[in-house]
């Protein structure tokens, strides 16, 4: 492009370059004897100037402690200002952005909603304090922002935030992103209505994450903060627009970088807090720990490392002594198989984000807990706390009849193997089919009512089963597949 630099006396026209590296400015057209070399460095600013009608006119760029102005169109300034976008920080911000809301607020930043004065799109701008980065003496906090902003340009993948642009003013600096609508992941899982979330959520949510950190891996990045509130969703409701948040304290992968307490308590890989002091290094692994983490919430809708403050919470995270004994029987096999090679406390066995990708618990029919403990409480004749009352031998089913248990009991999972089957249409093989229901609905009740003389026998059931699983199993199919 073209552009005028104006004087007292004579005015020049320069002409214009924008390379991958730095922009050049010359007065002969065919870029020879370049008068103006701008590298693309942390300290490079370009300022804006707009006319009363809110259109460009002019760019300026620090040469020897001055602004020099350039006057042009608006056309060729906007296209100017695109193609600098994210590679150095511009000056003006109030000219293009309106700003009144503030989202959210730290002890070093605040993350307000801006919106755009041309397009009215809504964006999110990260302000961080130059005076909180000032405050030490050492040049760590300004490094670290260095880093975070470099990381953003680098990335380029729907299940990151994007970076736009990055603004310099007297007092702040402003990181300008994506505005997501929708909550964080943590509040999402803390409003859903039911006790579980749908198996098919949740296996796209993790996927999608997964996902995430296998695309950092191959650009050799640790995020470093995985957790519940550095993951929003970008439409409301919808889990499938997940997108990761948040890279203050992300690194790369080379050169090594020893082990330092680093992350959020209870996401935190548990090497990092028993090793920090020995000649260990971040890996890839630390983030899929803190993925498995997330995996356990959405499976169980638990906290795994539960404690009354943040040092209990740090030491459980150290030992990371995990239970799975209490909720194995509870979970479908395959997820329960991924969750513990997510959270297996040697880094050296845990699985990489690929391994995780290729496990079974993604390609599997997923089971589908509410239904089919429904189908069996109608069958058994235990879908009401009434009915089970009115029976006569209320101890054979245990002291998990009582109302206050069964308002509050998780499904519990027991193996059916149907060794005779006689089924004239479509005929299906259930040999070892982990079937799902209520914890106090055990197999020695239902034998108890068979031999009082109960109208529901075990043969019965078997049948009614039976007949309900295959519409059970297409509607879930279809489910699935419009979810996906």
């Amino acid at each position: 492009m073209s552009c005028l630099r104006k004087h007292i006396l004579k005015s020049k026209t320069y002409y214009l370059e924008v390379h991958d590296d730095e922009m050049i400015l010359s007065e002969h057209k065919n870029m020879l004897n370049a008068k103006y070399v701008i590298p693309y460095k942390w300290e490079t600013r370009v300022m804006w100037k707009a006319s009363e009608n809110e259109e460009l006119c002019a760019f300026g760029i620090y040469y020897n402690n001055r602004i020099k102005w350039f006057d042009s169109d608006h056309n060729s300034l906007n296209l100017l200002k695109i193609h600098l976008s994210a590679r150095v920080f511009f000056g003006n911000i109030s000219i293009f952005y309106d700003s009144n809301q503030i989202l959210g607020q730290g002890a070093s930043s605040k993350v307000c909603l801006v919106k755009c004065k041309k397009s009215i799109s809504n964006y999110a701008a990260k302000c961080i304090s130059k005076k909180y980065l000032l405050q030490k003496k050492s040049s760590d906090r300004i490094n670290r922002l260095k880093q975070e902003i470099e990381i953003l340009q680098k990335i380029d993948h729907p299940s990151f935030i994007k970076l736009y642009e990055i603004y310099q003013g007297e007092n702040s600096y402003y990181i300008v992103t994506d505005y997501l609508e929708g909550h964080t992941l943590y509040n999402y899982i803390k409003t859903y209505p039911d006790d579980q979330l749908p198996s098919f959520q949740i296996r796209e949510a993790i996927k999608v994450i997964i996902t995430a950190l296998n695309y950092l891996d191959s650009k050799k990045i640790i995020h470093r903060d995985i957790k519940l509130e550095n993951i929003l969703l970008q439409k409301p409701n919808d889990i499938t627009s997940l997108k990761i948040i948040d890279f203050g304290l992300a690194t790369y992968q080379e050169p090594l970088q020893k082990l330092c307490v680093c992350g959020t308590p209870g996401y935190i890989a548990p090497e990092i807090l028993q090793n920090y002091n020995n000649e260990e290094y971040f890996t890839q692994k630390c983030d899929i720990f803190s993925a498995g983490v997330i995996f356990y919430k959405l499976l169980t809708k638990r906290t795994l490392f539960r404690a009354e403050n943040t040092l209990e919470i740090m030491e459980k995270n150290k030992q990371c002594q995990i239970n799975f004994q209490e909720f194995e029987f509870k979970l479908q096999k395959e997820a329960f198989s991924l969750l513990k090679a997510m959270l297996d406390p040697n880094p050296k066995t845990r699985y990489s984000a690929q391994q995780c990708l290729n496990h079974p618990y993604f390609n599997c029919k997923l089971e589908n807990i509410n239904i089919l403990q429904e189908i069996l409480d109608k069958a058994t004749g235990f879908s009401g706390i009434t009915q089970i009352f009115d029976q006569k031998e209320t101890h054979s089913i245990g002291q998990e009849c009582q109302a206050a248990q069964i308002k509050r009991c998780n499904p519990t999972s027991y193996k059916i193997r149907i060794e005779q089957q006689k089924r004239s249409k479509s005929p299906r093989k259930y040999a070892d089919f982990q079937f799902y229901y209520p914890s106090f609905c055990q197999m020695n009740s239902l034998e108890s009512l068979s031999s009082k003389g109960s109208s529901y026998n075990i043969s019965h059931i078997e049948n009614i089963v039976n007949d309900k699983l295959d519409s059970v199993i297409e509607d879930d199919e279809k489910q699935q597949i419009y979810h996906i």
